[in-house]
């Protein structure tokens, strides 16, 4: 039978700042200023605090500490997020909801019978139709309100399966069960905080969240948005201090018990292989495989921007990691300049993890006669005597890494990725290619946490001068070992093409071609009375 309950025709955010926000905020609802019930509907009063700073320490942590006791009585009234919200969003819900992100415009996000689609939301069906009405609207609310500051279709995409998977996740169990007027849900939120994590936090005050976020540094994410004054109130104390881990507030307060101890079990669980919720380095031991992936023009730019595990072919089994990776070539350029220098320079954003070649670097490695004695019968390399070479340079590097390598130099001595035949020359040439690589390639792969940023190689290259063998066997390594590679030829001349099998990298042919196109260092600019124009951003040569 369906509920008969008020209809909820407007939630408040309550004005103003107390000095004791963590005692108001157990204030029952109908006792809160701004509370109205008659005809039918109910005005229900929230409250939202961003609390930043520290007053004293001692009581502020003693403050922290009782706050979190009292709402743990709540029960599933109450959440409380410390590392943040769930950011791995599964396939599955992917696919399941892909119907709902499938627009190409801002338009069609707005038009109401796009938002009317929230209501298909898995599970929501067991929620009466007064709450189910809520919720589409404060989704509405929610988009409009982001879209307003983040007009681009692809981030609001983003976030639009963020904030569905959240709702599912977190909260509809709790709105199942709620009484509106009765009792009010409440979010503590401690610590660090991203932008989107943020909109999910006013969404929630929208449909009647109590909400505190307490960090004792700064804003976070809450500094990004817009009047956000107009949402969350702020108390702000003068003096900082750091972001403790909350187990470590309590460490004073309570002894380990049997549930602790059980929730380490359920972690070794929860962070399982197939699990797509990784510890730091949990995968460093396994054996990599890069997996190249076919895609559009346009899609190479929306991958190229996220992490491993969110990529279709991402997997993790019986100790090996699928990684799938970008290696694409785009050739010519656009009709439209502007947008040619937009989507290259859209590759260099994550300069911690990216190295720009803005020419070719001429490599030639001397390579020795042929040590016969460094084969095995079946024409791999022996890898023990490898590692004994003095030219030897990895020793230094995480164990998992040099063991990458080496496995990684004896598939490409094993494998047919060239278009040059697999002579033992060119196996020597390959080993002591990859035993002379630069060590910024080296330092990229040393920091591959591998579920999570992809290490990243541009490079831009307008001269008729052939890549050379050691430069292919160097771009072949870096794409086995997980990196993503984009190559830029405003020519349209062959480079790659000249030295790797066609299969492992896209080819993208763009318009037009030009043949006196600088990179000047997020411009392009043409070549002047046939002399460079030389700005560097990152020249790398061997």
């Amino acid at each position: 039978m369906e509920e008969k309950k008020p209809k909820v025709s407007k939630i408040n955010i309550v004005k103003g700042i107390t000095a004791t926000p963590y005692r108001d905020i157990f204030l029952p609802t109908k006792d809160r200023d701004g509370y109205f019930e008659g005809e039918g509907e109910i005005s229900i009063p929230v409250y939202f605090y961003r609390i930043i700073g520290i007053d004293e320490t001692h009581s502020y942590e003693d403050d922290l500490f009782n706050l979190h006791q009292g709402l743990l009585e709540l029960d599933h009234l109450y959440l409380k997020f410390e590392d943040g919200l769930e950011s791995y969003v599964p396939n599955s819900f992917i696919e399941q909801k892909r119907d709902q992100i499938d627009f190409n415009s801002l338009e069609e996000i707005k038009a109401e019978k796009n938002f009317s689609k929230a209501t298909t939301i898995q599970r929501l069906a067991i929620l009466c139709p007064y709450k189910n009405k809520m919720i589409e609207d404060k989704i509405t609310e929610i988009l409009n309100l982001y879209i307003s500051q983040y007009p681009q279709v692809e981030v609001v995409k983003n976030f639009y399966i963020k904030l569905l998977y959240w709702i599912e996740k977190y909260i509809i169990s709790q709105v199942k069960n709620l009484q509106y007027g009765e009792e009010s849900p409440k979010v503590l939120f401690y610590g660090d905080i991203r932008r989107d994590e943020v909109f999910f936090l006013i969404f929630l005050s929208l449909l009647g969240w109590d909400i505190l976020y307490i960090n004792p540094l700064e804003e976070g994410g809450f500094s990004s948005i817009a009047n956000i004054e107009d949402y969350a109130n702020l108390l702000e104390y003068p003096k900082r201090g750091i972001i403790k881990e909350f187990a470590s507030i309590e460490k004073n307060k309570r002894k380990e018990t049997i549930a602790y101890k059980a929730s380490v079990e359920i972690s070794q669980i929860i962070h399982s292989e197939g699990s797509g919720i990784y510890k730091p380095w949990q995968f460093e031991d396994y054996e990599v495989k890069a997996i190249p992936l076919k895609t559009t023009f346009e899609e190479l730019f929306i991958l190229w921007k996220e992490e491993a595990r969110f990529r279709e072919g991402f997997k993790v089994e019986n100790k090996r990691i699928s990684i799938p990776t970008i290696f694409a070539k785009v050739s010519g350029v656009s009709r439209d300049m502007d947008q040619y220098w937009n989507y290259f320079n859209a590759l260099l954003e994550k300069k911690e993890n990216m190295i720009l070649l803005e020419r070719v670097p001429f490599i030639s490695i001397p390579t020795p006669q042929v040590d016969y004695s460094l084969f095995n019968r079946d024409g791999s390399l022996n890898l023990e005597k490898v590692k004994g070479l003095r030219e030897n340079q990895f020793k230094y590097l995480k164990s998992s890494v040099q063991d990458l390598i080496f496995n990684t130099i004896n598939y490409m001595v094993t494998t047919n990725l060239f278009i040059e035949p697999l002579t033992e020359a060119f196996k020597i040439k390959i080993l002591y290619t990859i035993l002379s690589i630069h060590k910024s390639y080296l330092e990229l792969l040393q920091k591959f946490d591998f579920p999570f940023d992809v290490p990243k190689i541009v490079v831009f290259d307008k001269d008729k001068d052939r890549f050379s063998k050691e430069f292919t066997i160097i771009l072949c390594f870096l794409h086995l070992v997980g990196f993503d590679i984009v190559i830029y030829t405003p020519t349209g001349y062959n480079n790659i093409e000249n030295g790797l099998n066609k299969s492992y990298y896209d080819l993208h042919k763009l318009e037009d071609l030009n043949f006196n196109l600088n990179y000047m260092g997020k411009k392009f600019q043409q070549q002047e009375n046939g002399s460079l124009l030389k700005k560097g951003f990152l020249w790398f040569f061997q």
